[in-house]
């Protein structure tokens, strides 16, 4: 775990690492010429002492041809005692920001970054209907309802070599805070009406549409986006009839079952 204190204002970061290297392993591992896995960790613990800022790369062996570097950045949060911030305390943040690049000796790079466990609820302004019906289907039709879930978005974007990314500091940082922004953004609407959802299917597919619409520079965007029910509370009993009648207020949280939404979305790039 890599954390980041120094002239922190807001947030306090601890970045967790994982290293996948790739090698021709038939003619090394009867010869006992391999890396040792140890030895990796002291790579990236003296590497993190010589950098400031959050690190992707670091120097390879000749005899690898792929190096991949995952990081998942766990936010923490000042908190504020009486309205002041607090010099050192912190709470831990709902999500985690995901990077994972993979660079071949070719210097030809796939880069990807992401968000996990954004947990989002609109309380009004959703709907599910105009489905598909079989003899099977009990679900009644609504316009009304809350909509939960807790997205897993990941996007890629186009850069296809280390030189060819932009030159300005901490610029995937504020790339990660927009595209969020944009994810969030569309899943709520304006603030002062929403924006209604037919479906999650139809929100994620807005949601993808606008990180690709916004940012010419990602490639793909891929969303996960489980439905967290919140179902209307009915009681009634033969001898007693409605006990409990529901009116738009009373929901009963549930875990399962649910339906798990997803889909990847990709730009057109044009041959002509």
């Amino acid at each position: 775990v890599y954390v980041t204190a120094k002239e922190c204002s807001e947030q306090l970061s601890a970045e967790e690492f994982a290293i996948l290297l790739g090698k021709h392993f038939t003619s090394f591992y009867p010869q006992g010429n391999v890396f040792p896995t140890f030895g990796r960790n002291q790579s990236i613990i003296a590497l993190l002492q010589r950098l400031q800022m959050h690190p992707i790369w670091w120097l390879v062996q000749n005899e690898v041809f792929t190096a991949i570097v995952k990081i998942v950045e766990k936010p923490w949060e000042r908190i504020s005692v009486n309205g002041q911030p607090h010099e050192h305390g912190f709470k831990l943040g709902s999500e985690k920001h995901t990077t994972e690049a993979i660079v071949q000796k070719s210097g030809v790079l796939q880069l990807t970054s992401g968000v996990e466990g954004l947990s989002l609820l609109k309380t009004t302004q959703s709907g599910f209907e105009g489905f598909i019906r079989d003899k099977y289907t009990a679900l009644p039709e609504t316009r009304e309802r809350m909509l939960a879930t807790e997205v897993t978005a990941s996007w890629r974007y186009s850069y296809e070599s280390v030189s060819s990314i932009p030159q300005k500091s901490l610029y995937f940082n504020e790339q990660y805070l927009n595209v969020k922004k944009a994810l969030v953004d569309t899943f709520f609407g304006p603030p002062e009406r929403g924006v209604y959802s037919a479906s999650v299917q139809s929100t994620l597919l807005q949601m993808a549409k606008a990180v690709l619409g916004r940012f010419s520079d990602i490639s793909s965007v891929k969303l996960k986006m489980p439905n967290i029910h919140f179902l209307p509370v009915n009681i009634s009993s033969k001898d007693h009839g409605s006990i409990v009648k529901f009116n738009d207020d009373v929901y009963l949280p549930t875990d399962e079952p649910h339906g798990s939404i997803e889909a990847s979305l990709s730009r057109f790039w044009s041959k002509m």
